[in-house]
Formats: structure tokens, sequence, C-alpha cells
């Protein structure tokens, strides 16, 4: 019997109207596809990709941290959205066998072919390390070679998600930059980088690019299925259809299910960025 991760998402993506409607429509994709999902309630905020423990193996195993990001640390009045990572994870069953020590944001993190991205927004969190002994320290910590890449300045949180995901075959999507010609440059940069280590792939529509279209990278990759974010309700809009189109070659074998997700997307962040995935301690889970 093949076991997968539940997903979660806090308890918090309810207290609006608009977002509501994001938890409800990705509680029903979940439903439909047969994939366990709760609600964590011990937060502070919806975005509990941040602040969560980052998964490590398949079998479970995770990493924990300090979650003190500056986006909310540096301002006193944005103090109460910060969760504390052991509140959180009060009322889970989670092996946590390694902390880093550090102050860490799980939106900066993505695992691929067992190496770790994370853009460069790590040395600025940690001025009292020295680049070498933090790189040394996030390798041991993680368990994993770790690739550093440019922070794109663009988003405030520095955040690796919103910039590249794995896909299922080994290969690295990176998003639309190279569309952009403003974004040219920096794009040459990420490949110069990220291209010594993985095959790259980049995203790009044959439509003319949303200035939201950075949303589409932000999808939740499931076992059975792409929970994509959509910037129309109907997702009838041009690039909701040509992403659709692109999401189903690049996930041949998965159902593509849109989310209206404008709402988080007019906040910065999109699905991946509200959902976590949990392995209950010693659940084997079966690629």
């Amino acid at each position: 019997m093949r076991n997968y991760p539940t997903i979660c998402t806090s308890a918090h993506l309810r207290t609006t109207k608009a977002t509501a409607k994001i938890a409800k429509d990705i509680e029903q994709a979940l439903d439909q596809l047969g994939i366990e999902h709760i609600e964590l309630q011990n937060t502070n905020d919806y975005w509990c990709r941040d602040y969560m423990p980052v998964r490590l193996f398949e079998d479970g195993a995770y990493c924990k941290y300090t979650y003190r990001p500056d986006y909310l640390w540096d301002y006193k009045s944005k103090h109460q959205y910060i969760t504390e990572q052991s509140d959180a994870c009060k009322e889970l069953d989670l092996f946590t066998p390694t902390d880093m020590g550090i102050i860490f944001d799980g939106g900066n993190y993505v695992r691929c072919n067992g190496k770790v991205i994370i853009t460069d927004k790590i040395f600025m969190e940690n001025p009292h390390w020295s680049a070498e002994e933090l790189l040394r320290h996030l390798h041991h910590a993680l368990c994993a070679e770790i690739v550093v890449i440019p922070w794109d300045m663009s988003d405030p949180c520095g955040h690796a998600d919103g910039m590249v995901a794995p896909l299922d075959d080994g290969r690295l999507l990176l998003n639309n930059y190279a569309q952009d010609k403003k974004s040219k440059d920096f794009c040459k940069r990420l490949h110069k980088i990220l291209d010594a280590h993985f095959e790259v792939v980049d995203l790009s529509f044959e439509c003319k690019p949303d200035p939201d279209s950075w949303c589409y990278l932000n999808f939740v990759n499931l076992y059975n299925a792409i929970l994509l974010p959509a910037l129309s309700e109907d997702f009838d809009c041009d690039n909701d259809k040509e992403a659709i189109r692109v999401m189903q070659d690049l996930f041949p074998n998965k159902q593509i299910i849109p989310i209206y997700a404008k709402p988080l997307i007019k906040e910065g962040g999109a699905l991946h960025c509200v959902t976590w995935e949990y392995v209950p301690n010693k659940q084997q889970v079966v690629p």
C-alpha cells in the first residue's frame, strides 16, 4: 500500500472570505484526489510553508530552524504574524533529528536531486556567520549540497520557491525570467549557476505574460495531480489557459487542477506558499 504526505494548510486561510474560498477549493481538490489533509491550528498567519520544518527525506525526517524573517521581525506591528515553529508542530508527530540553529525561512528551500537551492538572502539573515561557515553548517544540517542563487529583489521575502521548482523527472523548472526583457541579464546569471547542477527548463508561455504570471511556478506537486494557481476565476484568461497547457506538457501523467488564487497572488504568494507536506513519524512513503 502506498502512503503519501498529508497536505496541511493553516486555519488562518479561512479568516477572510476571499482566502476561505481558496481553502475550500484546495480541500475539495484533495478530497477528489483521495489525498488526506488537515488544518494547522497553532499558527499566526496562513503562509505555513515559511514557518514549518523542512522535509529532508521522503520517509519524513524534518529539520527545524528559527523562524524570524526580517520582513516581519523588523516591524514591531508585524510581530503578531510570526508563528513559533514549536507551537505549530506541537500537535504533530514529527521526526526532527536536526535543527539548523539559524534564522531560516521554509519558502527559501527547494530540494531537487539531493541538492538544496536557496537564495543569497540567507547570508543577510545570519550576519554573525561567515559565508563559508554558514554553507558548511547548512550542508550538514540539510544533508545536501547547497546551491546558492541570487535573490530576486522583486520579492521582499527572498524565497527560492518563487524562482525554481523540481520536476518529476529530475529537471529543474526556472520561472519565466527569460520572457521579461528587464530580467534577461538576471536570467543569465541564474542559468550560469544552475546549469552546473541541473538540467534547467525555462517556464515560458506563447501568449504575452501577465505581470503576475510568476505565480504559476508556485504550484503544489502531488503524486497524482498539480494544483495550479490561476489568475481568473473561470481559468479562461490567456495566461491561465496557456499555463494549464504548459503544465500538462511538463507533467503528462498528472491531472492539472487550477485554483483561483488572485487574493494570495496580490500578497506575493500562491498555493505552494500556503501548503505544507506532513509525514508522521515512522510512516513510510513509497515513491
